[in-house]
């Protein structure tokens, strides 16, 4: 793993805020974990397959982090994707009859973020470093 002093702040700044999404979405994995112990679930199969989701999601999230503090270039396509996938929700949240505009910048605001530091020159030659000279021109 690399010195984490010799990353970008760009790049501490991703790998924090993907962190953060990992540790949130691994709450309420457990919130969920708790409610289905809990009997709280009105149908099992449904809440099992969820909490799955939810836990496997939590722990690529989690990896990804790691990933990037390794200055893997794939990681930094993961973390796009999911940026992508949080905008694509948080559109959800504006709008409907349960929409949350608290929800929907929340989740709004770190994924812009992460979507613009993902892009920087510091970011991406940091995620380059160990490849072909060809990926780099």
């Amino acid at each position: 793993m690399k010195n984490l002093k010799k990353l970008p702040t760009g790049l501490l700044t991703v790998v924090a805020v993907v962190a953060l999404e990992a540790s949130v979405l691994a709450y309420f994995g457990i919130q969920l974990g708790l409610g289905i112990l809990g009997g709280e679930s009105r149908a099992f199969t449904t809440a099992i397959a969820l909490f799955a989701m939810v836990a496997a999601a939590s722990a690529w999230l989690f990896y990804v982090a790691l990933s990037l503090t390794r200055s893997k270039r794939w990681a930094r396509s993961a973390a796009l994707f999911w940026q992508l996938v949080m905008l694509a929700i948080a559109s959800g949240s504006f709008t409907g009859q349960f929409g949350s505009q608290a929800i929907g910048w929340a989740l709004v605001a770190p994924a812009v973020l992460v979507l613009i530091l993902v892009f920087t020159k510091p970011v991406v030659d940091s995620t380059l470093e160990g490849a072909d000279p060809e990926d780099r021109a």
